[in-house]
């Protein structure tokens, strides 16, 4: 089964919409995200991983990217200009 690219990207923006508690994350690095105002999958998913690690610390931001795949999404990476 193949969906068109018009259709995927309606998905993903859906998805990237989903609160944080959709992924399969330890309250702690949960709550530590929400205090930093990240509260959907989107915000995970466009921040670069250094800007994450930078927040979170090196625990935390690899949790999160782990969840991330779990779930079947990767984080969107930085096209050069």
């Amino acid at each position: 089964m193949s969906i068109s690219a018009e259709t995927y990207a309606r998905l993903l923006s859906l998805a990237d919409q989903a609160p944080l508690d959709c992924l399969p994350l330890t309250e702690r690095t949960l709550a530590r995200a929400k205090t930093l105002g990240y509260c959907q999958i989107g915000q995970i998913r466009n921040t670069p991983p250094s800007r994450l690690l930078a927040d979170l610390g090196e625990e935390r931001a690899d949790e999160l990217q782990r969840a991330l795949y779990d779930f079947g999404m990767r984080q969107q990476v930085a096209k050069a200009s």
